[in-house]
């Protein structure tokens, strides 16, 4: 239980700053430590040792062959998930990696599969569910405060990636969209709290075709931009999950579950100690609020929190709470989703698993 747990790095842009920053901001390290990074453009993983410490690897190869590596972080973009995980635990480590797991159904099942030949752990992105707020409202609602869970709404306005980012095309091509970058938060809490999905269906477009970056490079969308999702859970839930990334400023943030005597609502689905708010059946307004509803910084993600969880599920030999299945479950969701979108249909699961024809 003491051992020293050492994780590397792979894929070192925008995001691996929040990783290692929140991971570096818990007093308890729990003898989990940060042990190096690589990256394809040598520049970019200097810069990321300079910053946070560890070594620099001049090779994935090199990172993977050292010993002292237990785990991978794998911070790559969507469509190099799949193969640098894959590299990974081949290589005996247990990995983290950013979603989606992969892009497929068939290449996800494949990656779980051989992290059990390999006898490792792989855990997915996103982890919001480990939040405070997260697991209140799990606590909530199996206690029955609100009765019977029947709906809820969340709202992922995102808004032009190109209007902050450097690199945006990444976020509106293969493996990405709103759908299937943003999505996975909404839907992981989802079947977290209610379990199994029954049916879903889509409606989705593309607003805004023709996209310009900070810098005036011009690039074409190729996945949906915006849209709204339907889910209908196996215990009756029925969830709506409105997308975009075409939107200008708004006020629709959040997330809120109604059931037969009352109502939670979160400002926000990924800040831990965001507000959390609690009605009962017939109360003119929230009975219960709790929290801070002001913007934080990062979203009010730990991003810290999944490296320490894998760390906790390899030491205490259990999957993780962001197991590699709950992103299986989450991506052949969101895909059914889009494939709904596209074909005008609704599809249909049972046992948490898409009906094929």
């Amino acid at each position: 239980m003491n051992k020293l747990f050492r994780f590397a790095v792979v894929g070192t842009g925008d995001i691996a700053d929040f990783y290692l920053d929140y991971f570096g901001r818990r007093q308890n390290k729990d003898n989990v430590e940060f042990a190096g990074a690589w990256n394809r453009t040598r520049e970019k993983g200097k810069k990321f040792v300079e910053k946070f410490g560890g070594k620099l690897y001049d090779s994935l190869e090199k990172l993977l062959a050292d010993p002292e590596i237990d785990a991978v972080v794998n911070l790559t973009s969507p469509k190099a998930h799949e193969e640098i995980t894959s590299f990974c635990l081949k290589a005996g480590k247990h990995v983290l990696s950013e979603k989606p797991l992969a892009l497929s159904t068939e290449r996800a099942e494949e990656l779980i599969e051989l992290a059990s030949d390999r006898g490792v752990v792989l855990a997915c992105a996103p982890f919001i569910l480990l939040g405070r707020n997260q697991r209140e409202v799990k606590k909530l609602i199996g206690g029955g405060r609100i009765g019977k869970p029947v709906s809820v709404a969340a709202e992922m306005f995102h808004g032009r990636v190109e209007s902050w980012h450097d690199n945006p095309e990444q976020f509106y091509g293969e493996g990405a969209g709103p759908l299937l970058d943003v999505g996975p938060y909404p839907v992981s809490l989802m079947i977290y709290w209610f379990g199994d999905v029954r049916a879903v269906e889509g409606m989705f477009d593309i607003a805004i075709p023709e996209r310009v970056t900070k810098s005036g490079r011009h690039f074409r969308v190729t996945r949906f931009d915006q849209g709204v999702a339907l889910l209908r859970f196996d215990n009756g839930v029925i969830g709506r999950i409105a997308f975009s990334f075409a939107n200008c400023h708004t006020g629709y943030h959040g997330l809120e579950i109604q059931g037969t005597e009352g109502s939670i609502s979160l400002s926000s689905m990924f800040a831990g100690q965001g507000e959390l708010r609690i009605a009962g059946r017939d109360s003119p307004g929230w009975d219960h609020v709790e929290g801070d509803p002001s913007p934080q910084p990062a979203s009010g993600v730990d991003w810290g929190g999944g490296i320490y969880e894998l760390a906790a599920a390899v030491r205490e030999n259990r999957q993780p709470e962001n197991s590699a299945d709950l992103a299986f479950r989450t991506l052949d969701i969101l895909l059914a989703i889009n494939e709904a979108a596209r074909t005008d249909s609704t599809i249909y699961f049972r046992e948490g698993r898409r009906l094929t024809e």
